[in-house]
């Protein structure tokens, strides 16, 4: 995506990009709206929870920077990133609108984008689509959301345990990897899923493996599509030549090996599918085959039945007390010829 030109706007975000050199910013603790969580990192990468009563005044100390995760359901965000970090408008709303794809883009030392996420339940977690939007600094990383996602709520417990990073740059390519981490775990999910339906199509049980598979297959597609367009997105913006951190480049190249993988699951998907599809034709064969023998021997005895029981003169065996043991063997030499007909055509 090319960079965006702001000419009307007097105010320069390069004074973000040399954030490393003046202090940043903030207002008051009542004028960080949609706040999620807040980590203040040292000089040696070690992060500290903030409480929201904290975030405020300046960061002291040189060489620290912060990460602020915010709810970006909440407007006010736009009013306070633009406030306090000298953001322009377009560009606000750039990071905080709703997004059309995912995209990484880039205007004077700020890198920003939306890109893929999983949705965070309370219950269980989901592989239910959810977007991330984030802007990098020198000396700061801005994520949000609207609806909850689970890469966050994983890299802040990554940071409670104690695990450092140097630079916002390495925070942001490790929330990328987690990311990645989940959709290796869903794919090993959905591979043992797959297997064990193609154990119960192999035995012959695949009465209530065709919707189970449906939505199985639905959710590889939907996944591999959204993993499609990340990887995308990280590759056009290394094509134009946007500095972008260098785990990004790891995560493409992670993405690239579980695109594979995800075709791969997807073509076993198809072919399970066609393969229950084929059993279950069969099985219809069979029946609507069971079914017509039986229509095709009980025909000729209808017949008969039919003529013996019309209500007018001259009907065979009408005054004889064996008229009807005559008919109505009559009606089983005309089944049995019919069977052994069958029977012969299916020698042939």
């Amino acid at each position: 995506m090319a960079n965006v030109s702001w000419n009307r706007h007097t105010r320069s975000i390069a004074g973000v990009a040399r954030a490393s050199q003046s202090r940043i910013s903030f207002l008051n603790a009542n004028a960080v709206p949609g706040l999620i969580c807040a980590f203040e990192f040292d000089a040696s990468g070690r992060g500290r929870s903030l409480p929201e009563a904290q975030v405020k005044g300046e960061l002291p100390g040189q060489g620290n920077w912060l990460w602020l995760h915010l709810n970006f359901s909440d407007w006010r965000c736009r009013r306070w990133l633009e406030q306090t970090l000298g953001f322009p408008a377009e560009l606000t709303s750039e990071i905080c609108g709703p997004p059309l794809r995912q995209h990484v883009s880039a205007w004077e030392g700020v890198l920003f984008g939306h890109l893929a996420d999983f949705r965070r339940e309370f219950d269980s977690d989901s592989t239910e689509f959810s977007w991330l939007h984030f802007a990098l600094g020198e000396r700061f990383l801005i994520t949000g959301r609207v609806r909850a996602v689970q890469s966050a709520e994983r890299l802040r417990q990554v940071i409670g345990v104690g695990h450092s990073f140097a630079r916002p740059a390495s925070l942001l390519s490790h929330l990328l990897s987690l990311y990645t981490d989940s959709l290796d775990m869903a794919l090993h999910r959905l591979s043992d899923e797959l297997e064990m339906i193609e154990d119960h199509v192999l035995d012959e049980h695949h009465r209530g493996e065709r919707k189970r598979l449906m939505l199985t297959r639905r959710e590889i597609a939907q996944l591999h599509r959204h993993m499609r367009a990340m990887r995308r997105a990280l590759q056009t913006a290394e094509r134009a030549s946007i500095p972008t951190p260098e785990g990004f480049a790891l995560t493409a190249a992670r993405l690239n090996n579980l695109d594979q993988d995800f075709a791969d699951m997807e073509a076993r998907a198809r072919f399970f599918h066609d393969e229950i599809d084929a059993k279950l034709t069969a099985e219809t064969n069979r029946q609507l085959f069971t079914l017509s023998a039986l229509t095709a021997a009980f025909l000729p005895p209808a017949l008969v039945a039919g003529m013996f029981g019309m209500n007018v003169e001259g009907i065979p065996f009408t005054g004889a007390p064996w008229g009807f043991w005559a008919a109505a063997g009559l009606c089983g030499l005309s089944s049995g010829a019919v069977i052994l007909y069958l029977k012969l055509m299916d020698r042939g």
